[in-house]
């Protein structure tokens, strides 16, 4: 969905500085407010890039910006970012730019907007976003395969030597059988604890049919564990998937849970466990997996 912007400084437009029907995107520019506010986060984000791009047209978009220009997720960005050479690298009123060389074959355009290609984007992430951003972003590109582990890795070699060693752990962690944000921060939360690597995705035969939890220990002298990563929207999706009402959509899935139980223990948790993963690590010690006494530091 596109909505138009208004420009604030066109006379023809002003009346929308005063009108509650419209909401300010970023100074001068503003949207109808009740369209604003039925998009996702990342839509949103797309409209502020716009914003940027009508008041610097010579901009070229980086980081998560470029990735929401190209349509790929990323995130809930707080900042529009840019690169380039023509200005020096600060945050100057939302938007963070970076002084720097990018090749012309680096650089593609959406709707006339230039920006970053996917995998200079996701290769840039990788080097100096979040970890639990890269690792996300990665994992749903390689899932897709909207963009290779190979192209990321050569759009590596041609960035700055800041954060290359965490940008090479991103890409050679990074795994196409995450299934979604919340399992590839469980697998950043995971890597932090010292629990051992989990198998995802598992085909476990249920007299229900195959199931397949979103992780799978090995326990020696015990029955495996499964784990799942519970969103907020799970049941939801579930019963938009199967044509049903979302209460039948959760009896359901506690009967194919039952089932599952028959062969393996599992284990849940949703956003809140692996936004404070030490409340993670715990229910993992609790169920015997092995973990270390303290998080390594993440980035």
């Amino acid at each position: 969905m596109t909505l138009p912007l208004f420009d604030a400084h066109d006379d023809a437009e002003h009346r929308h500085f005063h009108d509650p029907a419209f909401a300010r995107i970023r100074r001068g520019w503003y949207v109808d407010r009740a369209a604003l506010e039925a998009l996702p986060q990342h839509q949103r984000h797309l409209l502020d890039v716009r914003a940027v791009a009508a008041a610097r047209p010579r901009a070229i978009f980086a980081r998560e910006s470029a990735l929401v220009l190209a349509g790929l997720p990323a995130g809930i960005p707080q900042d529009v970012f840019t690169i380039g050479r023509t200005a020096t690298s600060g945050y100057a009123n939302g938007v963070r730019h970076s002084h720097a060389a990018i090749d012309d074959a680096d650089v593609v355009e959406t709707d006339g907007i230039a920006h970053c290609s996917p995998a200079y984007a996701l290769a840039d992430i990788a080097r100096r976003g979040r970890q639990v951003d890269a690792v996300s972003a990665l994992d749903w590109a390689l899932r897709t395969g909207a963009v290779g582990r190979e192209a990321v890795t050569d759009a590596l070699a041609r960035q700055g030597r800041r954060g290359q060693r965490r940008a090479a752990w991103v890409v050679a962690f990074a795994d196409p059988l995450a299934e979604s944000v919340g399992e590839s921060w469980s697998r950043v939360a995971f890597h932090r604890m010292g629990a051992p690597s989990p198998q995802l995705q598992v085909r476990v035969m249920t007299r229900l049919g195959p199931r397949f939890p979103d992780f799978l220990w090995e326990r020696p002298g015990m029955r495996p564990l499964g784990g799942e990563f519970d969103g907020a929207v799970k049941y939801g999706v579930l019963a938009a998937a199967n044509g049903v009402q979302p209460v039948d959509a959760v009896i359901r899935e506690k009967q194919r849970e039952d089932a599952l139980r028959e062969h393996i223990d599992t284990l849940h948790w949703m956003w809140d466990s692996v936004q404070h993963p030490e409340r993670l690590m715990r229910m993992l010690a609790g169920a015997r997996v092995p973990v270390r006494g303290a998080l390594l530091p993440g980035w």
